[in-house]
């Protein structure tokens, strides 16, 4: 009969790169094995396993070496025993993701803004995933951005991260939570009133003051008189020229955030303006008199 040569090769069920932690399946392909033939495996040199076709380890480190000895069973084996390929293994050490979110323009807004909200991944991969929640529901879409211009106050918005690297460990992390507070939308006002009321006489400076509703620490004002800008920015504004008929208004620009709109225009007040009357002078008596003599005159 004539001899054989038993050959061995082996196979990683995973391949040669992995990362940390990963149990890995080594399994060993015989040529003239033999019916019962005998392995031993190896790792770095070293006696591992059991006598299998099969080796297993979960705990390989980056720059392993593994191979298998078999011894054939066969008659005419030569010589007996095969060692295998030698398989090195790249074992990449397993990363945690984690995930931060930012709201923009804050957490704070008025009622009705559109807010953006923005994850910032750590470990996500090339191509992370994400789902965002609004109080703990699904909403949004696979984006790292998630907008919306409803929110409720105290509504509480996350993020939940799935890593597309191959050793992220775990897969997920959900981010921090930012709780927003909403502040309700107000309508500003302003009136104005005039100081003296009522009619008055040509050249009478009179003073108009506006008082407003919801105008916030420092308001801006606009006075017009007969639809034209005139004054300054104050709550007050004085004129002793006024005509009949002119028309005052005041246009309030609220300093509050949530105003809204921004701005209210006054009462209108129309002045009646009147030249004081001209006195008659009636000499009493004959209204002939000599030069140098005294008349009385009503």
């Amino acid at each position: 009969m004539a001899s054989v040569a038993p050959t061995l090769s082996i196979a990683a069920s995973t391949g040669n790169t992995i990362c940390a932690g990963t149990n890995v399946t080594f399994t060993a392909t015989p040529t003239n094995g033999g019916t019962t033939p005998i392995y031993q495996w190896k790792l770095n040199g070293t006696n591992v396993g059991t006598n299998s076709n099969t080796y297993q380890n979960a705990g390989l480190i980056n720059g392993a070496k593994v191979t298998c000895v078999m011894t054939s069973s066969q008659v005419c084996a030569t010589p007996t025993t095969a060692t295998s390929n030698e398989i090195t293994m790249a074992v990449n050490a397993a990363v945690p993701p984690s995930v931060t979110i930012a709201a923009i323009p804050g957490n704070t807004v008025c009622a009705g803004t559109s807010v953006t909200f923005t994850a910032i991944p750590t470990n996500g991969g090339i191509t992370p995933s994400y789902q965002w929640k609004l109080n703990g529901a699904n909403v949004g879409t696979n984006s790292n951005t998630y907008q919306n211009a409803a929110l409720a106050n105290g509504a509480k918005v996350t993020c939940v991260m799935t890593s597309s690297l191959a050793c992220a460990n775990p897969t997920t992390a959900t981010s921090n939570e930012i709780t927003m507070t909403l502040t309700a939308a107000v309508a500003p006002s302003v009136t104005i009133a005039a100081n003296p009321v009522g009619a008055i006489c040509t050249g009478t400076s009179v003073t108009f003051t506006a008082t407003p509703t919801n105008g916030g620490a420092t308001p801006s004002y606009q006075w017009k008189l007969n639809g034209a800008n005139v004054g300054t920015n104050s709550n007050t504004y004085q004129n002793a020229a006024l005509a009949n008929g002119a028309k005052i208004t005041c246009v309030m620009t609220s300093a509050l955030a949530c105003a809204n709109p921004k701005t209210d225009t006054s009462n209108q007040i129309t002045m009646s303006v009147s030249s004081p009357p001209l006195a008659t002078i009636i000499p009493t008596g004959s209204p002939s008199f000599c030069q140098g003599k005294s008349v009385l005159l009503s």
